[in-house]
């Protein structure tokens, strides 16, 4: 069972422009919400705040303790400052952890160096980073993992089929065909790669044709536009 992420808060008596100075003080402004929960505005230390981003991320529950209370609660959203690695806000949406709540997690490829795909010198490419999934909030997993350690030669996908689900967690929308990850021979994915690109600049010049087309007026459009007499 994993450890839980634990977040201690204090409240925050500031807010609009007067946060400033909260967050040059290494403080992060905060807003707790949920169905059954006042929004409370908080605040607590930069560090704490990128100490629980980079464990829970948008996925996994957070034991938030405000007063003495103790409450589960999902990131909902974070801001950061530009071209910092600064967080500046974050909102938590309370949960009960019996609540069922959808949310995404990522998916982790199991044994992709020790392949012989990997070994062989082919590329696993995964197809998708994240799924969909809902549980209860206190059986959210940190991750879905799948086993990438018997894959072989180019061709060879990895499916939503091959994921291994926790007990307790449905995929939303599950469709074992999905295709996740896919191997290839480096030659081959750089062909791929060309391609796709060669097909993406041809529509983007098809569009500015359609446009610059569009914008030249017809003979006719052109006659008719004139005053009488000229």
């Amino acid at each position: 069972m994993r450890d839980k992420i634990k977040l201690m808060l204090a409240k925050r008596d500031v807010a609009g422009k007067k946060v400033v100075q909260l967050r040059r003080e290494g403080q992060v402004p905060a807003v707790v919400y949920g169905s059954e929960f006042e929004p409370q505005n908080v605040q607590f230390p930069q560090q704490e705040a990128l100490r629980v981003v980079d464990k829970a991320g948008r996925h996994s529950p957070v034991e938030l303790e405000l007063d003495g209370k103790k409450n589960t609660a999902l990131i909902k959203s974070i801001s950061r400052a530009p071209a910092k690695r600064d967080i500046t806000h974050i909102s938590f949406q309370v949960v009960r952890a019996d609540e069922v709540v959808h949310t995404e997690v990522p998916l982790v490829f199991v044994g992709e160096d020790e392949s012989p795909a990997k070994r062989a010198g082919l590329i696993i490419l995964p197809a998708l980073e994240h799924i969909s999934v809902k549980a209860k909030a206190a059986d959210l997993p940190e991750n879905i993992e799948l086993d990438a350690s018997k894959l072989t030669e180019h061709g060879e996908k990895l499916t939503l089929a091959d994921a291994k689900v926790p007990k307790g967690v449905e995929i939303v929308d599950f469709d074992p065909e999905i295709v996740v990850a896919t191997v290839y021979e480096p030659a081959a994915l750089e062909a791929k790669n060309a391609a796709a690109d060669a097909a993406a600049d041809a529509e983007r010049a098809e569009g500015a044709d359609e446009t610059a087309a569009e914008s030249v007026p017809s003979e006719q459009e052109s006659t008719e536009e004139k005053p009488a007499g000229e």
